[in-house]
């Protein structure tokens, strides 16, 4: 009787010790477990990688934001990868869901209804949004919008404007309106020596959005969202375009013949008193020593014509495992120390409604011509039709300038052109 309840002692004892060990094991592997992915949090909590497209730029935005948030983020690494800002969606689409995306990229402002779609930006808090709201452009923060919540921050922007050469406009006024410029083109012109003061790329469908909102046209309706309505055969449409087609009494060359080099390049060889063009044509006119001034774009008929903008916007990844820095580095991009360093390194224009705070652009007299314009422009739609926009706006001014086709025959042919690019994309405006 003795050897049976020794026995069973001995078992039970051996039970609850292999009991203790089987779960001594477990819980170290789980302390272990923990460990491991406290620490691969943590590694990840002081790295952050951002994508941008201008290495000397990224160099210098990082040095400043580490020089700013040196206290908060003591331990952050950042690292930076050339990716030029048309790429970025598709990348982050790709690599975010591996875990070798960024933390901060850049992308063109009409990429954000598909970087929306694909959920690759993290929304900014409220507070943020707020903040954003009072000093930037509105219409370049309602880029980074949808449904009230804020994806992105734009960082840039650049819309056209008027650009005028003061040698050769002499003593007359910068013209307010096209009345004014076109009565000092009367007295300029000289047709048969090609002596023209006004040149601009006349089928450009970009440059010559702001003949259409002149009269009041909405493109794609009042917020620029709704592909069923392009609003290429509408009355304002057909007065923008007639406006636009009379101007060729004083410019008188067909499209093919109004090319970059024929056009601005002209200006930027001081040819011309006038164009129509953007900050990207301000280096090379100052380059060739050029003496020329920038300004809004004159009135049409009294009413002040809007033009398109284009932004930059930064944004966050959904797939940052340290949002807190990320956020932190997008708000060092758009505040004046970053703008300055932005403008310092690539000339590029914030989009604020005072750079007062921002040395060097504050005083840069260029830009401040092209931002003149700034608060009369629509940045491109973000809906994904847009692409199947361009070539139906561009028919709208080809084919009168050139007198192939009556305004009304061009406005039928600009639909018949956005109906078949809908439908080769899988769409058609009266789908619901």
């Amino acid at each position: 009787m003795k050897k049976v309840v020794l026995s069973v002692l001995c078992a039970v004892f051996s039970l609850a010790l292999f009991s203790g060990l089987v779960w001594g094991l477990t819980a170290l592997a789980a302390r272990n477990s923990r460990l491991s992915t406290e620490r691969e949090e943590t590694e990840a909590e002081t790295n952050l990688l951002v994508w941008m497209d201008n290495k000397d730029w990224a160099d210098a935005v990082i040095q400043g934001f580490k020089a700013k948030y040196r206290d908060e983020f003591p331990s952050l690494k950042i690292s930076y990868e050339t990716v030029g800002n048309v790429d970025t969606r598709g990348k982050v689409s790709l690599d975010g869901p591996a875990g070798i995306g960024p933390d901060v990229f850049l992308m063109p402002h009409d990429h954000i209804g598909n970087a929306i779609i694909d959920n690759i930006c993290l929304p900014f808090p409220r507070d943020k949004q707020a903040e954003y709201t009072e000093k930037l452009l509105e219409p370049s923060l309602k880029t980074c919008t949808a449904d009230g919540t804020l994806y992105a921050v734009p960082i840039s922007t650049e819309n056209i404007a008027l650009f005028y050469n003061k040698a050769l406009l002499g003593a007359a006024p910068v013209p307010e309106s096209f009345e004014e410029l076109l009565a000092f083109a009367e007295t300029w012109n000289v047709p048969a020596q090609n002596k023209y003061a006004l040149r601009w790329s006349v089928d450009d469908s970009y440059g010559n959005y702001f003949f259409l909102t002149a009269f009041g046209m909405q493109l794609f309706g009042p917020n620029m969202d709704d592909f069923r309505t392009p609003n290429f055969d509408s009355e304002a449409a057909k007065k923008g375009v007639d406006f636009h087609t009379s101007l060729r009494k004083y410019y008188n060359v067909n499209t093919a013949d109004a090319t970059w080099d024929a056009t601005v390049a002209a200006f930027q060889r001081g040819e011309v008193p006038f164009t129509i063009t953007g900050p990207w044509a301000i280096a090379d006119a100052k380059n060739n020593g050029v003496d020329f001034g920038i300004t809004k774009l004159p009135t049409i008929q009294g009413n002040q014509p809007r033009c398109f903008s284009g932004n930059i916007i930064a944004a966050v990844s959904s797939y940052t495992k340290n949002p807190k820095a990320a956020r932190a580095f997008v708000d060092f991009l758009v505040s004046p120390e970053g703008e300055k360093i932005q403008y310092d390194l690539t000339g590029k224009m914030a989009a604020y409604k005072d750079v007062s705070e921002i040395e060097g652009l504050r005083d840069d007299v260029l830009l401040k011509g092209i931002m003149e314009q700034a608060p009369y422009s629509d940045p491109m739609p973000i809906i994904p039709e847009v692409n199947q926009m361009w070539d139906a706006m561009k028919a709208l001014f080809t084919f009168t300038w050139d007198g192939q086709l009556s305004t009304e025959e061009a406005q039928k042919k600009a639909m018949e052109t956005y109906d078949t690019a809908l439908m080769m994309a899988g769409k058609f405006r009266n789908q619901q």
